[in-house]
């Protein structure tokens, strides 16, 4: 009877549908929580307006494949990043969006997706380095014009069949400041400690309390302000986090609790910002975790002080395709820039004395 009241109700049917879809949608939610959230970041927006389409061939049951195709095409974006910054020195009008641009086009000349990239690139200068996401008015690079002496994080990445990458280097225009130095090397350091313990049945926030204590004891504690890392494969940002506080701030669910699986990628990026200072310091790289241990897959993109420091004569100018540019090292042009208004007089002078000179002892 109390079926029948009901099915025969259309009010208490709809009713009773409304309630099951709602309770289904909850539970379907509950369990999809993790992977929704770890991309609450660029990607719903992207699929929302249409511009996240998907790879022609479709996404690729090769993960580790794509993901490493994808830091082969990174390298290539990081190496167009220092060129650029290397010209911006040289006294080329270069700003931090004309260098992305650069970043981005020789990317997707080399393969990433030209339509669903891994993340918006990030060139960040100066007062903007200390700003983890460079810009926030700009989408991480604005018009602020780069010149000698900045410090510039480059934050980019590639998608190759949906799969992504996610690395950071950071340069020096010139020679750095002792804190400057000094700062990068602690964050070197600090990934290094981590690199031994990158393995299955790690748990995910001890990672980022070995380099956090590192970064303390070196005295730059209150300035690494961002976990150590996180997952990423579809999106950029997935779980595990690895973070040793106590809970994601995303519904306050504890991804850091996660230990790592053989199915994880993962990066390693310790930071230190100094707003004061006006600079920042980041280094990210990108592993795939297996049982014995995990693949350093973006090792093939340097990341030591010498690469963090551009110098005038890291690059040739009529090699590179750039004349315009004046190295400093060519002596013949210095020469005739430095030579003295009465040099070329004098010269002369000298030269009619020592032919007279001559020309009596004939």
């Amino acid at each position: 009877m109390e079926w029948k009241a009901i099915h025969e109700s259309p009010y208490k049917r709809l009713l009773m549908r409304t309630a099951s879809t709602l309770l289904c949608s909850l539970m379907v939610g509950l369990l999809l929580l993790p992977q929704v959230s770890a991309c609450l970041d660029s990607e719903p927006q992207r699929i929302w307006d249409d511009q996240a389409p998907p790879a022609a061939e479709g996404l690729s049951p090769n993960k580790d494949g794509a993901i490493r195709e994808t830091v082969e095409i990174s390298k290539i974006g990081q190496e167009t990043a220092r060129f650029m910054l290397w010209r911006a020195m040289m006294g080329e009008n270069l700003s931090e969006a004309q260098i992305r641009d650069e970043i981005d086009r020789a990317m997707i000349e080399n393969g990433s997706n030209p339509d669903w990239p891994s993340f918006d690139t990030i060139v960040a200068s100066g007062p903007n380095g200390a700003i983890p996401h460079g810009d926030p008015d700009n989408n991480g690079a604005g018009p602020r014009i780069v010149g000698p002496g900045d410090v510039v994080v480059v934050d980019l990445g590639a998608r190759v069949d949906d799969w992504v990458s996610d690395i950071t280097r950071t340069y020096v225009l010139g020679e750095p400041t002792e804190t400057e130095l000094d700062a990068y090397m602690t964050v070197y350091e600090a990934q290094n400690l981590t690199f031994p313990i990158i393995e299955a049945g790690t748990q995910a926030w001890t990672l980022d309390n070995l380099a956090r204590q590192y970064i303390e004891s070196k005295g730059y504690g209150e300035y690494f302000i961002h976990s150590l890392g996180h997952g990423f494969g579809v999106c950029v940002h997935e779980r595990p986090l690895l973070s040793s506080g106590s809970d994601d701030p995303i519904f306050g669910m504890t991804y850091n609790q996660d230990f790592l699986t053989n199915i994880d990628a993962v990066t390693i990026e310790p930071g230190i910002y100094i707003e004061e200072l006006e600079f920042g310091i980041r280094i990210e790289d990108d592993f795939l975790v297996n049982n014995g241990g995990a693949e350093f897959v973006s090792e093939i993109i340097p990341r030591d002080a010498e690469w963090f420091i551009i110098k005038e004569g890291d690059y040739d100018p009529e090699e590179t395709g750039v004349p315009w540019i004046k190295n400093g090292g060519d002596e013949s042009e210095m020469d005739e820039k430095t030579m003295p208004w009465f040099g070329a007089p004098l010269e002369m002078l000298l030269t009619l004395g020592l032919a007279a000179i001559l020309l009596r002892r004939e």
